[in-house]
């Protein structure tokens, strides 16, 4: 697996599922995306989503609902809807973000997808994506970045004196 540190939506399409609900105050343990899917019956690709939920939510207190499919959890998607409160110094505030992890016929493939809005310009925050990062394209206006260090994507969207990032990492994990 590899690290990064990213975010995105995509809907949860398994019909019928099963969902685990945990609020912390304080910064929840390490393996909470990890005992969540298990408990779902979801553990061929617990580890891969804990490891893409670690990666969001680090530095935030976070709730976190898990759902997968009821009938099958082994064999589908186990999907994750975090609420984050950011209190970093260059992150304050709330924040929400997707994980996805999904059986493949050899491993398991996952992704994050975080939207922090920061209360700061864009061109500040450009400041504090990872060394290497680089634009690479303009999607309708907004500019989406490669983030240094293989560390996924990044869409940065302007609103008013503030910006909003999403981010977006993938990873896999061999079977």
């Amino acid at each position: 697996m590899t690290a990064f540190a990213a975010m995105a939506g995509i809907a949860f399409a398994c019909g019928a599922g099963v969902s685990a609900l945990a609020q912390q105050a304080a910064p929840p343990p390490a393996n909470l995306f990890q005992d969540q899917a298990g408990k779902l019956g979801a553990r061929k690709c617990a580890s891969l989503y804990a490891a893409l939920g670690r990666g969001m939510t680090q530095g935030a207190a976070y709730t976190l609902k898990t759902e997968t499919s009821k009938e099958a959890p082994d064999a589908h998607i186990v999907q994750g809807v975090v609420g984050m409160a950011y209190n970093l110094p260059d992150l304050k505030g709330p924040a929400g973000g997707i994980v996805l992890a999904t059986p493949m016929p050899k491993g398991c493939e996952g992704y994050m997808i975080r939207v922090a809005p920061f209360q700061k310009p864009c061109a500040e925050v450009l400041r504090l994506l990872p060394a290497g990062s680089v634009e690479e394209q303009r999607l309708s206006g907004v500019p989406q970045y490669r983030l240094g260090g293989n560390q996924g994507q990044a869409l940065v969207i302007p609103n008013g004196s503030t910006c909003v990032v999403v981010t977006l990492a993938g990873m896999a994990q061999p079977g």
